[in-house]
């Protein structure tokens, strides 16, 4: 049995959901969740300036004990998960992908939607994904910009919100497509709200469920699993400590008051995996 944390690291509040997932599916597992609301948005940054950020978040999470590091962001995924592999090469990553393949193989109208990031509309990876998984659906890419800065500001019930859900929204339900996909670990927080808006008609599906199961295969496979021990949580800022702290309360219904404000270690060293900050 292994008691160390699962460490989790976004650009905000939007990973909280994957953590609730994880929750949800690991009960006796301990996890810190890192949010790097210094730095958002993850899209308005350039690739290389988004791996190194990565790097120093990973190597504070290293250095607070975490046995496995889930990337709890799509966009973060996309531009830095395979460097991240390459720079820890005997840490163990999880990351998020927009949930293409899961569409592609539930759809019955071979019609599926997808919301996202602009970050991650426009990218290659994503355009991969659905020559690999889709090439046989017709796919409705909706990009979203200023949605997650809404629900990372604390406004997911604004009128705002709900005028910017129904634009967005309305590509999909006027391509019929009858799966929607959350690209963005933000949009599950307000799931509920698209779900309504959609109507019965259309399911809404995130990645939250599938990254815990592989959160779960991934420490069964290494021994690691932290079964029937006590759980805490632990959760860091690198901005406003006081937004994480509410949003871990409303979302995770955890009684978290305190998030303690962090600094992040310097530069990276690449030539030896990373350099061990003093925190």
């Amino acid at each position: 049995m292994d008691t160390r944390p699962i460490g989790f690291f976004d650009s905000g509040i939007g990973g909280l959901s994957i953590l609730r997932a994880t929750r949800r599916l690991l009960p006796a597992e301990s996890m810190h969740y890192l949010a790097d609301n210094a730095h958002f948005p993850y899209g308005a940054l350039q690739a290389d300036a988004l791996r190194e950020l990565a790097s120093r978040l990973t190597a504070y999470l290293l250095v607070r004990g975490a046995k496995l590091i889930v990337v709890a962001c799509n966009t973060a995924t996309v531009h830095a998960l395979a460097h991240l592999r390459t720079t820890f090469p005997d840490v163990p990553f999880v990351g998020v992908v927009p949930v293409v393949k899961p569409l592609a193989e539930l759809t019955r109208k071979r019609v599926i939607a997808i919301m996202t990031t602009p970050a991650t509309a426009e990218s290659p990876y994503l355009a991969r994904l659905i020559a690999e998984y889709a090439v046989d659906c017709s796919a409705v890419i909706i990009s979203c910009p200023g949605l997650a800065d809404l629900v990372e500001a604390g406004r997911a019930t604004s009128g705002e919100l709900n005028a910017l859900l129904e634009q967005f929204l309305l590509p999909a339900r006027t391509s019929g497509a009858d799966l929607l996909g959350l690209g963005c670990t933000h949009y599950p927080l307000i799931r509920a709200r698209i779900q309504r808006l959609m109507g019965p008609e259309a399911r809404v599906i995130d990645s939250g469920e599938a990254v815990g199961r592989r959160i779960r295969s991934v420490l069964a496979e290494r021994g690691t699993l932290a079964e029937g021990s006590p759980a805490s949580y632990s959760l860091f800022s690198t901005g406003d400590p006081s937004s994480l702290a509410r949003a871990a309360r409303r979302y995770l219904r955890l009684p978290l008051s305190t998030v303690e404000r962090i600094e992040l270690p310097g530069t990276v060293d690449h030539s030896s995996g990373w350099s061990k900050p003093r925190i």
